[in-house]
């Protein structure tokens, strides 16, 4: 029986594919995901994308510059390009993606940031590293949420990214089931900002308030109405302060929901 992926293979197969890399991808691809093997060397990577001076981007992604507009949903953009070709988009060069994107939607770039989002999309169409490893899952919920994922250093993950990222992760694909480590990242992610009852889409990740004047129960059965009336309850209190700090995540988690309803429409107008 062949050895199963090292923790290290994982991340280099999962960074190949976010940078773009078909020499080092093709090491993998014709492993089944419990058959990836150690890749020996290293290798050195470079941006060689075409830089295009252009005009700066309206407030609101449009038809035209939806693939160059940095609020650009990643939903929408792999809708766009399943829409249009099918998943075959998904074995292309970054090149050629973007030399195709710029040609079928008839924009003038693609920008960096978009093709973050893309590679991203790209490895959770691929494989299930998303789900069950946290050093897949941090620098693609960067990049889901509008952050260039950096690989030289570790990017902390807040909660409201990760809520955003986890309900993206949940549109894209329905059939990966969530894996300990990454519950038990999400978990330290809840622990690191001071909130100790999860909310949907994070209410699969368990937090131990042990040690703490928390009671997640009674602060459950206030969130409905606080969530409903969007009013964080005062005065201060523990119970108070875990219910305006929900709050402030809920908001940016329905932000990042407007902002794909209200570009929905684009695909149809391409």
């Amino acid at each position: 029986m062949p050895p199963g992926p090292s923790r290290e293979s994982e991340r280099k197969l999962v960074e190949a594919i976010l940078r773009g890399d078909t020499a080092l991808q093709d090491k993998y691809k014709d492993f089944p995901e419990d058959a990836v093997t150690e890749v020996e060397e290293e290798a050195e990577y470079e941006d060689d994308r075409v830089v295009m001076d252009v005009e700066q981007a309206p407030k609101l992604p449009t038809t035209i510059n939806l693939f160059q507009h940095p609020d650009a949903h990643p939903f929408v953009l792999d809708l766009a390009l399943l829409r249009k070709y099918g998943p075959e988009w998904m074995q292309w060069e970054p090149d050629t993606l973007e030399l195709r994107i710029l040609t079928d939607f008839r924009t003038n770039s693609l920008s960096d940031l978009n093709m973050d989002k893309l590679q991203t999309l790209k490895v959770m169409h691929m494989v299930d590293l998303f789900w069950k490893n946290w050093e897949v899952f941090s620098p693609c919920a960067q990049a889901l949420t509008g952050i260039p994922p950096d690989f030289s250093v570790i990017q902390a993950v807040t909660v409201p990214q990760a809520m955003i990222a986890v309900d993206i992760a949940n549109r894209v694909r329905g059939d990966v089931q969530w894996g300990l480590e990454v519950k038990t990242y999400l978990s330290c992610v809840q622990l690191h900002d001071g909130m100790f009852c999860p909310i949907p889409p994070l209410d699969f990740v368990e937090v131990d308030p042990e040690g703490y004047d928390i009671n997640c129960e009674d602060i459950r059965k206030r969130w409905e109405e606080v969530r409903a009336t969007r009013n964080a309850p005062s005065p201060t209190t523990v119970e108070n302060e875990q219910l305006r700090r929900m709050l402030e995540a809920w908001a940016l988690l329905e932000e990042n929901r407007t902002q794909l309803q209200d570009q929905l429409p684009l695909l149809y107008n391409a």
